[in-house]
């Protein structure tokens, strides 16, 4: 099905809740033939990209590459844009065509700046944008997608969790009572705007959710800089600077394409009424 579908009104195909003497239960509504395999291919798939994006930035944070996650998010809106063009087809505008040579300038100036390539980066853009990706295929509402994404993340989660016991050095052994309850207290922060974002992935636009992931990669930049005080070279701030130069050029085409869509309909009837006005009447 294409990329920008509605869930089904009925949520035919999806996961509803019910009740029994125990509480409610997750159980299958009747869904149309062949939807329930799909369903839960795109539910596993988007769990997979939702661990490694996770692990990802936590690995990156804990490691001190704050900005470097910054840099990852940044790109995140543009790996969206470049998704809709290369998979799905969307029309490549000429302000489109400069922001990607604008990324690609960005990535080679960050790559000599670091010594490496900013595999962190990439791999954060990639996998939220593959997120966003196949979130807009399941075809469950907010809640059930991102429960049935946990459900098959518990196990591993639960071995890892044994795992860490069972090392002497590991976070049960060596946590304080506040550490414990700021672990804890990432399992609500995480959710809420994960619902948030299953909610907004199939209702809003992509060029709405594009730039309103900025404000990630601006809070990560900030804190890198200014509170973790990680290097911010010259060179650095050049392909950031490309980056962000990449994005205006990008906020700049979506709004202009949303400008023009708003006219059309006043365009239309303007014509319509010349048309039918009598002549030399308008």
């Amino acid at each position: 099905p294409p990329l920008f579908d509605e869930p089904a009104a009925d949520g035919s195909g999806g996961i509803s809740f019910g009740t029994s003497d125990t509480g409610p239960l997750p159980h299958w509504t009747e869904p149309p033939t062949g939807e329930i395999p799909r369903t839960l291919g795109n539910v596993v798939v988007a769990s997979l990209l939702l661990t490694v994006n996770w692990s990802t930035y936590v690995w990156a944070v804990v490691n001190d590459h704050v900005i470097e996650t910054a840099l990852g998010y940044f790109l995140s809106p543009l790996g969206t844009m470049a998704l809709g063009v290369f998979v799905l087809g969307e029309r490549l505008t000429p302000l489109r065509r400069a922001s990607i040579g604008c990324a690609l300038v960005a990535i080679a100036v960050l790559t000599v700046s670091y010594g490496r390539l900013p595999w962190v980066a990439i791999l954060l853009a990639t996998s939220w944008t593959s997120y966003c990706y196949v979130k807009r295929r399941v075809g469950l509402d907010a809640v059930s997608s991102l429960t049935g994404e946990l459900w098959v993340l518990i196990v591993p989660a639960l071995v890892i969790v044994v795992l860490s016991f069972l090392h002497g050095d590991g976070m049960p052994h060596t946590a304080s009572a506040v550490e414990w309850f700021l672990v804890l207290g990432t399992g609500a922060i995480t959710a809420a705007p994960l619902l948030l974002f299953a909610y907004a992935a199939k209702r809003v636009p992509f060029t709405i959710l594009g730039p309103a992931n900025y404000l990630i990669p601006i809070i990560n930049f900030l804190l890198g800089w200014l509170v973790f005080d990680e290097q911010l070279t010259a060179s650095r701030v050049v392909g950031f600077g490309f980056v962000w130069l990449a994005l205006v050029l990008v906020t700049v085409d979506a709004v202009g394409r949303r400008s023009e869509k708003r006219q059309l309909p006043q365009v239309a009837d303007r014509k319509a009424r010349i048309t039918e006005a009598p002549d030399g009447v308008l």
